[in-house]
């Protein structure tokens, strides 16, 4: 058995789709929960590098020369 995610630019049109698909006797629609994007919360980042003696320029230089 294969797996297939299709992504449908229209909202609109997903009703379409399912119904469509649902008429296949070979495919088996099992709609997935929409994934809840979680806020970011940019003041919880506060005091991040606090305590850290470290500059812009240090920090990017550390950052390009990592190796992967």
């Amino acid at each position: 058995m294969q797996r297939i995610t299709l992504t449908v630019k229209d909202d609109n049109k997903i009703g379409f789709l399912l119904e469509l698909l649902k008429q296949f006797e070979f495919i088996e629609v099992q709609e997935s929960e929409k994934k809840k994007s979680k806020k970011y919360n940019f003041f919880a980042s506060a005091g991040l590098w606090k305590g850290r003696d470290i500059d812009s320029k240090q920090l990017r230089k550390e950052a390009w020369t990592r190796s992967h």
